[in-house]
């Protein structure tokens, strides 16, 4: 089974999830969307991963996925998003996903990290004004290997 991750980061949260994910899944193929194009008609599987800023997917994914909205509802379809509110998770889907898309994707998840010295001053200061947890405590936003694993149990469970 072809599985293609496409992806798009922006300071290389997604990057490394996707490199992961390569890493993890046999006959994968690794696509930058910033920097390559790719036709999923080629491929069983499409993972798709994108960073979010103010709700939104990156625009290069988004208009990969309007682009190639009817190739992609007859593929397998695993989604994945870095951010720092997971607890956005369904609005995000539905903000920057087809409906039928989101009720056909094997697999979603989210997660991420916040890599402050990487980012632009402008994003340095919305991070700041990011609310605290219900603890008073900073928000922890860091990969985690587990999901991963789970995200990658999800998608091929059912093909083995």
């Amino acid at each position: 089974m072809k599985t293609a991750i496409i992806y798009a980061s922006t300071y290389g949260s997604t990057r490394k999830v996707a490199q992961t994910l390569n890493q993890k899944i046999p006959d994968s193929t690794l696509v930058d969307i910033k920097k390559q194009s790719i036709d999923p008609a080629n491929f069983d599987t499409i993972i798709l991963g994108s960073s979010i800023y103010i709700g939104q997917v990156d625009k290069q994914m988004k208009n990969f996925i309007n682009g190639y909205k009817e190739v992609l509802k007859n593929k397998r379809i695993g989604i994945y998003f870095c951010c720092g509110f997971e607890e956005n998770l369904q609005t995000y889907l539905d903000t920057n996903f087809d409906k039928e898309m989101i009720k056909d994707a094997i697999a979603m998840t989210m997660g991420g990290e916040m890599d402050v010295s990487k980012m632009s001053f402008a994003h340095k200061m919305i991070t700041r004004m990011v609310p605290k947890s219900e603890q008073g405590k900073n928000r922890e936003v860091t990969l985690h290997p587990e999901k991963v694993e789970e995200f990658v149990k999800q998608m091929f469970s059912q093909t083995e």
